[in-house]
């Protein structure tokens, strides 16, 4: 009886063995081959299952991202670049082009460029938190904080400006960044400005408006606060690493940056027969635009501010993405707006041969960042295209 119940069972295993496993067969053997065969096909599933996720969207994703950084870098003549993108289902970051064109160094996603104004992001952010132990107070006046600086009483509204119009640009203080300075600064590409060399370039202008009830962007105001960050720190570099880098993970970001790093990309302006301009970039300091950084920190900054919560406490996050009267497109150091996909916060920032960009989608928990080492021209928004992919695949 049990033979018989036996024999279709090892005819089964027979034919199963001999043309798909070892090619022998012996009954005592059979049970190994069955648990061979779970194994075969325990691995098969999971490198299908592997298959179906990779190859087919993440790589046709790259390759899209990819298409559009290098479109990009083509139509406004710029060496290179890096676009990042991640959100809860994928992480992507493409680089193109160069970071030197005189070696021909690769771009790649360890590369770090000078993001300019996006940097003032964090430094409102280390403000915020000092905010929050007490150290500062949003509303009071900033005199006894910068009264120390030369000459500062020739800057108009001085006496009348708080810590918060600072921040959100309701100041009405006259931008230093003028034609004057630019040229100053070409003519010493090497120099570090200290926050009083750099203000009297701001001095003795009319003021743009009364503070609180004029939005008039102003580098002014940020060197203002990266002055106020120094105050109880030994320098620039201390205060943002205390307060948000070390924090925030970016061990790739550094207050300027020396011309002999091997990672970093040299900005060039100008089309066609390009000028290195890199060691003026580098040679920032100021409150306005210190940061030299790879883009993966800018997106590690965001979240770290906008989503995990590490930087500064809640009440403040939401004192931050909030709009002034006079601009309610702009927060305390941070842009807000908004698109077909949903509201996002984030800064550009460009200065000659950089500029960078990014937005935090809180809704989806999406970022998408760029940098590059030149300057753009075109009407194309690599943000927006990066967005496309991203929402409508």
């Amino acid at each position: 009886m049990a033979g018989e119940g036996l024999q279709p069972l090892s005819m089964v295993c027979e034919r199963f063995c001999r043309t798909v496993l070892c090619g022998r067969f012996s009954f005592a053997d059979c049970w190994v081959c069955i648990l061979e065969a779970l194994v075969l096909m325990f691995f098969g599933a999971v490198l299908f299952a592997v298959m179906s996720i990779l190859p087919g969207d993440a790589v046709a994703d790259d390759a899209d991202y990819k298409a559009i950084l290098e479109a990009f870098l083509a139509e406004n003549r710029i060496a290179g670049g890096t676009l990042h993108v991640s959100g809860p289902d994928e992480e992507v970051e493409v680089s193109s082009g160069v970071a030197d064109v005189r070696s021909g160094q690769a771009v790649t996603a360890e590369t770090r460029f000078y993001i300019a104004s996006l940097g003032k992001m964090v430094v409102a952010t280390a403000i915020l938190a000092d905010v929050e132990t007490g150290k500062l107070d949003l509303d009071a006046s900033i005199w006894p904080l910068v009264s120390d600086i030369p000459q500062i009483a020739s800057l108009a509204n001085v006496r009348d400006v708080s810590l918060r119009q600072l921040l959100n640009h309701t100041s009405g203080f006259p931008d230093y960044l003028s034609e004057d300075f630019a040229q100053a600064s070409a003519r010493q590409p090497d120099r570090r400005w200290t926050e009083a060399e750099v203000l009297a370039f701001a001095y003795d202008w009319p003021p743009l408006g009364s503070p609180g009830q004029v939005f008039e962007y102003s580098n002014t105001n940020y060197v203002l606060l990266g002055h106020i960050l120094k105050r109880s720190r030994s320098n620039m570099e201390t205060a943002l690493r205390d307060s948000v880098l070390a924090k925030a993970g970016m061990t790739s970001t550094s207050v300027g940056a020396a011309h002999d790093e091997l990672d970093l990309a040299r900005g060039y302006a100008g089309s066609g027969r390009r000028t290195d301009v890199s060691r003026e970039a580098w040679a920032r300091a100021t409150g306005d635009g210190p940061l030299v950084g790879t883009v993966g920190d800018v997106s590690r900054f965001m979240r770290a501010l906008l989503r995990d919560g590490k930087l500064i406490g809640p009440d403040l996050v939401r004192e931050m993405l909030s709009g002034s009267g006079p601009e309610e497109g702009y927060g305390l150091g941070i842009g807000i707006d908004g698109d077909e996909w949903g509201d996002w916060y984030g800064h550009a920032g460009g200065d000659d041969g950089f500029e960078a960009d990014v937005r935090y989608y809180p809704d989806s928990d999406v970022v998408i960042a760029f940098s590059v080492n030149g300057n753009t021209h075109s009407d194309t928004d690599l943000l927006d295209q990066a967005a496309e992919i991203y929402f409508e695949r």
